[in-house]
């Protein structure tokens, strides 16, 4: 009896110990809050085009690793932006950064995502049923999206550095045969937050 006792201790003390490291590799090394700017059109040099659709951002880098340029990092970003006329959207994506630092400080990073997209439309929708429109439910529509960019980066200080970036998404499906994808475009600002040494 003593024997099992003894036992299940060793094992509940494995399950936690084999837990509190998994958390420990799920720390954040660093958040990242940025704002900007969608527009569903083709890529463009035109970077601030006009009415703004706010977008919100908050990431965070789980994987960090960093050499005397060069800066690789794997993370997961939450997003949410509202176009006016067309959708707003819920965005859940895993990124990867690759970044050159300049030894003056600015740093330029290649950014790539794959993620889920949730939309949804901004007004009602309706369907024909015994020759009529009647409103109907409409609960979003699922999608993948495939984000690409070119970022800027520059440090304040050891913790604090503010960001500036461009994306290009791609996201399907959307529509119809016609359309199967759509293209939206996000140019943003933000800050990004060292976390203390895990």
């Amino acid at each position: 009896m003593k024997k099992a006792r003894l036992l299940g201790k060793m094992l509940i003390l494995f399950v936690l110990l084999d837990h509190s490291r998994s958390y420990a590799q799920l720390r954040p090394e660093t958040l990242r809050f940025s704002v900007a700017n969608e527009t569903t059109s083709l890529p463009s040099f035109r970077l601030l085009k006009l009415p703004v659709h706010p977008a919100f951002n908050v990431g965070a880098d789980f994987r960090v690793k960093s050499g005397k340029h060069w800066q690789k990092s794997l993370g997961a970003d939450v997003y949410y932006y509202y176009h006016r006329l067309a959708e707003h959207a819920i965005m859940l994506d895993a990124s990867y950064r690759l970044g050159y630092r300049f030894n003056f400080g600015l740093q330029i990073n290649l950014l790539t995502a794959l993620g889920y997209k949730h939309t949804i439309l901004p007004g009602d929708k309706y369907e024909l049923k015994d020759g009529e429109y009647q409103k109907a439910r409409h609960f979003g529509k699922p999608m993948a999206n495939v984000k690409v960019g070119l970022g800027l980066e520059y440090p304040l200080s050891e913790k604090y550095s503010v960001t500036t970036d461009y994306k290009v998404m791609l996201a399907a499906p959307s529509g119809n045969i016609y359309i199967p994808f759509a293209l939206n475009n996000f140019f943003g600002a933000g800050l990004k937050i060292k976390l203390e040494n895990n």
